[in-house]
């Protein structure tokens, strides 16, 4: 009766992680992030709430550097609040990264976040989606919280083995890079094509650096 799960609309820096507790049960796990301008001359800083483990801890930390990578924006101009909201009992583990880092870049960027999609994975600080634990009950969880559409890394599309019941209750969707996440679970509108756009010129740019070999006739012996 008190969740403040939202399964509808747009909301900006609001997003629904999914996490397992207990008996590998799956439930929905909003996470909220506010940006707002620093007034620290030593920089801003993340601030995260909500009895969190050392290696959750670790990861709020770990987005930064992607924050800035992504928005061209310095993380240190602004102090950024992420609140695990309803976590009565704790989180420990990454695989809530990619969404402490969409949440963040969304309220960055004043970017709305859809509402009816759910998400989980890992991320490392290249923006790489990583594979995380129990996805089938996440996936669940997401369907039984009304969710339309469902984030999951590319990597653990061969462990999921939903009910039935719930194959037509939600649209399961791999990624694999932090862009792909983006692209699915923002909102559509000027601030992120051209979001969307930047990010298609950074990994041009990447691409560009990277040294092309080339293979003459290789034989074997």
């Amino acid at each position: 009766d008190y969740s403040m799960v939202s399964s509808e609309g747009g909301r900006v820096g609001l997003i629904n992680g999914l996490a397992v507790i207990g008996d590998r049960s799956g439930i929905v796990s909003p996470i909220a992030a506010e940006a707002a301008p620093t007034q620290s001359k030593n920089g801003g800083q993340i601030i995260a709430t909500g009895k969190l483990g050392e290696i959750a801890q670790e990861s709020v930390q770990n987005v930064s550097a992607l924050i800035k990578k992504y928005t061209n924006k310095d993380i240190s101009d602004y102090d950024i609040h992420v609140q695990f909201i309803q976590t009565y009992d704790g989180v420990e583990g990454d695989s809530a990264s990619v969404s402490i880092a969409t949440a963040v870049i969304s309220a960055v960027e004043d970017i709305p976040i859809d509402q009816t999609v759910a998400l989980t994975g890992s991320l490392n600080v290249r923006g790489d989606v990583m594979p995380i634990g129990g996805a089938t009950a996440k996936i669940e969880a997401a369907a039984e919280a009304g969710m339309k559409k469902v984030l999951i890394p590319k990597s653990n599309l061969k462990d999921v083995m939903i009910e039935k019941k719930y194959e037509d209750m939600i649209e399961i969707i791999p990624t694999e890079t932090l862009s792909d996440v983006l692209e699915n679970i923002l909102i559509s509108g000027s601030k992120k094509d051209k979001l969307i756009e930047k990010m298609k010129d950074l990994s041009s740019k990447v691409a560009e650096k990277v040294p092309q070999t080339t293979i003459n006739n290789p034989t074997t012996n």
